[in-house]
């Protein structure tokens, strides 16, 4: 595994750790899968943004004028 691919399996063990930390004493199903979901998303842009240089872009957006 190259620099790159270490950097990405640390960053998403730490970020596991620490959703698990947060979801300790959760009881609420649905807030558990959102929470899950939010982190899960915010791994895929971080790691998109890592490999490729570049922000996802939101097709959806209101183009401005």
């Amino acid at each position: 595994m190259g620099t790159k691919e270490e950097k990405l399996a640390r960053m998403f063990q730490e970020r596991i750790t620490s959703w698990k930390k947060n979801q300790i004493g959760q009881t609420d199903g649905y807030e558990y899968e959102r929470s899950f979901a939010e982190m899960m998303r915010q791994m895929e842009e971080d790691v998109f943004k890592d490999m490729t240089g570049t922000e996802l872009k939101n097709k959806n957006k209101k183009k401005q004028c």
